[in-house]
């Protein structure tokens, strides 16, 4: 038996050196390895959360950890403030929070403008409410679903894009960003980019029905008649220009918004049942939220512990993606011929590239140009996403020819340029442990940056203490959440 069984490793070994050999055998264990691993770590980074939250809420133990550092939101009478206090324990009532109060509302209710207190209502998409509504779930228990939600995003993602020898990077990478607080609450957040994955898992494996459910769906969870829409418009004028085929444009411009248009159809009719009495009621009520265009003013944001964040997006991933995107553009209009049709997968992996960086340029500008100044939201629209994803496990392609000094001197460049931007800006204050977001943002840049150095060890104790950080992050942002602590998204 123990000879059996030394020859069964040696077997797995030696298929696991070769991940591309066509032996059947071998691929079935690669994906069921891989998909192993995959599930182990979104599992054990939920159960770091919990037991670092739980862990908190206990005086003695905060008192000589985080409390050291950092004081916690309190919400007496609802006077907002800061004290040395643990963490809250959660509760069904203290899960219904911000945004998730209008989702509850239309999942019991609908939309129905009187217990709402008003029309904005409408702004809110229905997907999100009815699989709330249909699960049964307790507020608390939608924290397990949309977790669940984002893993299995995670899991589609890193399935198509990843492979054996990259996967636990990638996979610890994508729960290292500080925006994961997002998919622990009951937002849509986690509807949408489920959804989104599916429409990316039918594209790359062209199956156009399942691209269209996927789309279909991402459409009635929030509003994507606008940046995804016009994400997939731009690519394919980017391909235009490279092919110079009007006919070929239109066609598949129209297959690629079809799904999208006939979902926000949906919505529409959705609330014009339940008394909208207009089919573009989700726009009008737009101007609820001030979006006018103008240039920005007054740099602020709604709590310092999202400002932190947005204003690192902003500086280190919208101004190199914008950019990237310019230079390619001019590339592009100089150009008199048509390119050369590339293989067809890399085609499909460019294109998605492309998608990713439009739709986080796009978010960011509208954020930059019509919110007056305010970048309130900015990580949810951009780093809660599954574009942000794909270009962790696609993007390091197309810059890894590029010298590691080169690459430092960039990272240092546009980190000091965010740090002294942080410390500038007058809505700012001194550095605390609110700005924690921009440091794990920066660090997650810089993994991501230098992930041709992941065999090091200096590599894996700073992605590990990344992660880590950003755990212990993801639960103080949680009970400011529970508390009705300021607005962080």
């Amino acid at each position: 038996m123990q000879s059996a069984h030394h020859l069964l490793n040696s077997i797995e070994a030696t298929l696991y050196k070769n991940p591309c050999s066509p032996n059947p055998l071998h691929n079935m264990l690669f994906l069921a390895n891989m998909n192993k691993r995959i599930i182990l770590i979104q599992a054990l980074v939920l159960a770091v959360f919990w037991i670092l939250y739980l862990s908190l809420e206990h005086q003695t133990f905060y008192e000589k950890t985080l409390g050291q550092y950092s004081d916690n939101w309190q919400n007496v009478n609802g006077e907002r403030s800061l004290g040395n206090v643990p963490y809250v324990q959660p509760e069904n009532n203290r899960m219904v929070q911000w945004d998730a109060r209008h989702y509850e509302l239309i999942k019991d209710h609908g939309y129905d403008t009187e217990k709402a207190g008003g029309d904005f209502i409408y702004a809110f998409f229905p997907l999100f409410p009815l699989i709330w509504k249909a699960s049964l779930l307790p507020p608390l228990g939608v924290l397990f679903l949309n977790y669940f939600f984002f893993s299995i995003s995670i899991f589609l993602l890193l399935t198509l894009f990843s492979n054996e020898k990259n996967v636990i990077r990638d996979a610890l990478l994508s729960s290292a960003l500080p925006g994961l607080i997002i998919f622990l609450i009951p937002y849509t957040e986690a509807t949408y980019m489920l959804m989104v994955s599916i429409g990316i898992w039918g594209f790359v494996k062209k199956k156009y029905w399942i691209y269209f459910v996927g789309l279909f769906l991402a459409a009635l969870a929030r509003p994507s008649f606008t940046f995804l829409l016009l994400s997939l418009i731009g690519v394919e004028f980017m391909l235009l220009l490279q092919h110079k085929n009007v006919r070929t444009f239109a066609k598949h411009a129209f297959l690629r918004v079809i799904p999208l248009i006939c979902g926000t159809a949906l919505v529409s009719v959705i609330q014009f049942v339940q008394g909208s009495k207009t089919v573009f009621k989700f726009v009008q009520v737009q101007k609820y939220w001030d979006n006018v265009f103008g240039i920005p003013h007054n740099i602020k944001d709604w709590s310092h512990e999202g400002f932190g964040i947005n204003l690192g997006i902003v500086i280190v991933l919208f101004i190199p993606l914008l950019m990237l995107l310019l230079q390619f553009l001019l590339t592009q209009l100089k150009k008199s011929q048509a390119s050369e049709k590339m293989d067809e997968q890399k085609s499909i992996r460019q294109y998605l590239v492309w998608l990713s960086i439009l739709y986080i340029v796009g978010n960011t500008l509208f954020v930059i140009l019509f919110r007056g100044g305010s970048l309130n939201c900015l990580f949810r629209f951009t780093i809660c996403s599954p574009f942000i994803f794909i270009l962790i496990y696609l993007g390091f392609d197309y810059i890894k020819h590029i010298g590691v000094s080169i690459r430092r001197f960039f990272l240092l460049t546009l980190s000091a340029l965010a740090m002294l931007m942080l410390g500038l800006i007058d809505y700012s204050t001194f550095w605390n442990f609110s700005d924690m977001g921009m440091i794990l943002l920066l660090a997650c840049v810089a993994l991501w940056l230098f992930q041709d150095q992941s065999h090091s060890r200096p590599y894996k104790i700073s992605l590990y203490t990344t992660l880590f950080f950003n755990l212990l992050w993801t639960t103080y942002l949680f009970n400011m959440y529970l508390v009705d602590g300021w607005i962080f998204a």
